[in-house]
């Protein structure tokens, strides 16, 4: 019964090196680049003396630009930003508000998408 349960495992152990390895073959050009896979958005309050800053970074690891409509939940209102390939950018959302957390809403597309 051990024993059984041993091939099991190396069998497991050996399609899914097998798998890997035919999911590896495929070039990188394969798969475009997308927003999803590209744009990170962190949020970040910066207190400034009557309040709180609302500043969203927005960073595109990605070799394409990215046009993106930034908001939050504090300011519905979108800005629309281009982010270029391999770089971050900060918006800021909101000054002086009383509020120090927030929840980014960040829309994107890849540049020729």
């Amino acid at each position: 019964m051990k024993t059984a349960r041993v091939v099991v495992g190396f069998v497991a152990v050996g399609l899914g090196v097998a798998l890997t390895a035919i999911a590896g073959e495929r070039p990188a050009e394969a798969t475009p680049d997308t927003a999803a896979k590209c744009i990170r958005a962190t949020p970040e309050a910066r207190y400034r003396g009557l309040g709180y800053n609302h500043i969203v970074h927005v960073a595109n690891a990605c070799a394409s630009d990215a046009e993106c409509d930034v908001s939050t939940d504090v300011n519905p209102q979108p800005t629309h930003v281009t982010v270029p390939a391999k770089s971050e950018v900060e918006v800021n959302t909101f000054l002086g508000s009383p509020a120090r957390v927030f929840v980014p809403k960040v829309e994107c597309k890849m540049a020729g998408h």
